[in-house]
């Protein structure tokens, strides 16, 4: 854990701020979208996510647990196995914490399985001085929580290449914007050091805006991207 100001950085990848979890991109119903084009998997990511969030909620004790965006995984539609995921996701998970959902670019038609428990599907959630989007759209709002970017890093060390999720805080004169991992354990991160941002929302910053904090253990600082740019 690392507490930056008024924010709790978490190793169980999401933070904390005033009493609210914040988690992203669960991508749940991922193994039934990837069978549907013919490559089988096992169905294992929405037990152990649900086990990592109730990790979350004792530990915690959160008020509420927001996600960030992209509950699920297809874009057009709901499959059976999505439907399936996300409802023992919500039975599960509103029993121990009131849920709340902010609309990712991967939660088309989520609305009409979260009606069933009368769970708002929100553009936004505010916190404090903060915003929580989910980041595939621009927004004029300075202050920020994303998800979408699924920020990782790869630091080769010792002959090694180790990869690591990672938070990513960006400031400048226009905007604060903390950027959240990737909860889902099966998804992989994109490393920011080589491939830059996908969220328009990242893109007033320059890599000496951004600061990475790594998650192994704990939660480290590493640098400014351009520090680690420039080391790789």
């Amino acid at each position: 854990m690392k507490k930056i100001g008024s924010i709790t950085l978490s190793e169980r990848k999401g933070l904390m701020l005033e009493d609210r979890f914040i988690i992203a991109d669960l991508h749940l119903g991922l193994e039934g979208v990837l069978e549907s084009r013919g490559i089988a998997i096992p169905s294992l990511q929405v037990e152990r996510i649900i086990s990592e969030v109730e990790g979350i909620v004792a530990e915690f004790n959160p008020e509420e647990l927001v996600v960030a965006g992209d509950l699920k995984h297809e874009f057009s539609r709901n499959l059976p196995e999505e439907w399936k995921d996300v409802r023992k996701f919500v039975e599960r998970i509103s029993g121990e914490v009131r849920l709340r959902v902010v609309r990712g670019n991967h939660d088309n038609f989520l609305q009409s399985i979260l009606s069933k428990y009368n769970i708002d599907f929100e553009d936004s959630v505010k916190i404090g001085e903060f915003y929580v989007v989910h980041g595939h759209r621009d927004t004029d709002r300075e202050k920020l929580i994303i998800g979408h970017e699924h920020p990782s890093i790869k630091i080769r060390h010792g002959g090694g290449l180790y990869s690591f999720r990672a938070f990513l805080h960006a400031v400048n004169n226009e905007k604060d914007v903390w950027v959240i991992p990737h909860f889902s354990p099966v998804l992989p991160g994109y490393n920011v050091i080589e491939s830059g941002f996908i969220s328009p929302v990242m893109s007033p910053f320059s890599p000496e805006d951004v600061e990475v904090y790594a998650i192994e253990d704990g939660v480290y600082f590493m640098g400014t991207l351009k520090i680690l740019s420039e080391l790789m």
